[in-house]
């Protein structure tokens, strides 16, 4: 493992002993040497990206002229240390401490600095674009958004003064599932965030980074925390009208993507406008409709497996559609299995939801679906179908889709499923139920 100079070895560089500074010269070039062809077969993508820019950033160090700059060779040199023991970490598997980690640290800056500074402050030469993107988000409650906006990076500041590298503040969680880089719990002075190996080692763009802790965030507050209404994917925050776009977690997230410039491209004021105002194409209205039912569900059902079902019932929604299901409380281990695999289901429902894309054509005879080599769910519709037939019956046919493409066998057929994530909607939080019919009712 290469080396980091302790004190004697830092002093003898910054003297410019030639012996030491030789010394470390070949033992940099032999790093490279071995670490390089290790980075270069990792698979394409971002971890491999990532590693192989910490390693050229080590070559730039080497080659400048830090043997001639008196008081920072030694610090030079720990700095390629760090970046060789970073690629390391990463090929060993050694996820680095939440505690003081940097990249949180980054994050949090980044929100603070480039977003949270910049939108009361007209001096700024990026406060109209800040102030644009909120406003496209959350409409005439954009004021409320920013203030709210502000509470989060401060309750992430407090997060990161508080963790401890095991229970308090951001804590790494590796069961977290795969493609979830982050996940809050809690509210207050209490609250957690579990992140994964992702958000810790560097691998995760560092916008993305800080547009997931935002999110994550604003569940954290102990006034008006945030719910999961609808997530970011295919611009569905825009549907969203002001109120229920302040209670919308991926809103502030979205808007952390628009400000810094990343995760586009963005619709247009025109396209939001259309979205907002409910003049969009139908079909891409009902499916934020479907997005949003099937997030909410998979919300709910997380719920109820948490329930005891030795003293509690089956929840009603549950019980007046799954009619099937036992109803007496002897049968509680078996209710609560269901209820996992229930809670299952509808994240599988809602990731393959994340791919589904829906098309209206006029020569379609009546509509198909075709599973694209990039993973893509196309749904394809007749456009005077789409444009005639009701509600409940359009997202019946794209829940079809979805069930096929995920094998769902729970609950037991599509209509029984819909009647679930259609019901599940009156079980929803006192605070949310009405806003969420009015939201639902305003697609027709």
């Amino acid at each position: 493992m290469f080396p980091f100079p302790d004190e004697a070895t830092r002093k003898a560089l910054d003297l410019g002993r030639r012996e030491v500074f030789q010394t470390y010269r070949v033992l940099i070039a032999c790093e490279l040497q071995r670490l390089r062809p290790t980075v270069q077969a990792l698979p394409a993508g971002l971890r491999r990206d990532q590693l192989t820019a910490r390693l050229d950033k080590a070559v730039a160090l080497a080659a400048g002229a830090w043997m001639q700059q008196i008081t920072v060779r030694g610090a030079t040199v720990e700095q390629m240390a760090t970046l060789f023991k970073e690629v390391q970490d990463s090929l060993d598997g050694v996820v680095p401490s939440a505690l003081g980690n940097s990249y949180l640290t980054a994050a949090v800056d980044e929100l603070k600095t480039k977003i949270v500074d910049v939108m009361n402050d007209t001096n700024k030469p990026t406060h109209a674009a800040v102030n644009t993107a909120f406003a496209r988000l959350f409409g005439s409650t954009s004021m409320l958004a920013k203030a709210r906006f502000a509470q989060t990076v401060t309750a992430l500041e407090g997060m990161l003064k508080r963790t401890d590298g095991r229970r308090s503040g951001f804590v790494y969680n590796p069961s977290l599932p795969a493609g979830m880089a982050a996940l809050a719990s809690g509210q207050g002075d209490t609250a957690i965030i579990h992140v994964g190996r992702s958000a810790l080692d560097g691998t995760m763009h560092p916008g993305e980074l800080a547009a997931t802790l935002a999110h994550e965030g604003t569940h954290t507050l102990t006034e008006n925390p945030t719910v999961d209404i609808v997530y970011r994917h295919r611009n569905a925050a825009y549907y969203l009208p002001g109120p229920v776009g302040l209670q919308n977690a991926a809103n502030y997230e979205q808007t952390v993507y628009e400000v810094l410039g990343q995760g586009g491209p963005f619709p247009t004021d025109l396209d939001v406008a259309a979205m907002r105002g409910r003049t969009a194409p139908r079909m891409d209205s009902l499916h934020t409709v479907l997005a949003s039912r099937i997030t909410r569900a998979w919300v709910r059902t997380y719920d109820f497996t948490r329930l005891d079902f030795s003293r509690a019932d089956l929840p009603k929604p549950v019980a007046v559609v799954l009619t099937d299901l036992p109803q007496d409380r002897a049968y509680a281990p078996l209710l609560a299995a269901y209820m996992e695999a229930l809670h299952a289901a509808m994240l599988a429902l809602m990731r393959a939801e994340g791919r589904l894309v829906v098309r209206t054509e006029a020569k379609m005879l009546n509509y198909s679906t075709v599973t694209n080599l990039d993973g893509t769910i196309r749904f394809t519709i007749n456009s005077d179908l789409a444009a005639q037939a009701p509600v409940a019956q359009l997202l019946h046919w794209m829940l079809d889709a979805l069930v096929v493409e995920t094998n769902c066998q729970i609950p037991k057929d599509t209509t029984q499923l819909l009647d679930l994530i259609l019901e599940i909607e009156k079980y929803d939080r006192d605070n949310l139920h009405n806003m969420l019919h009015d939201f639902y009712d305003s697609f027709r």
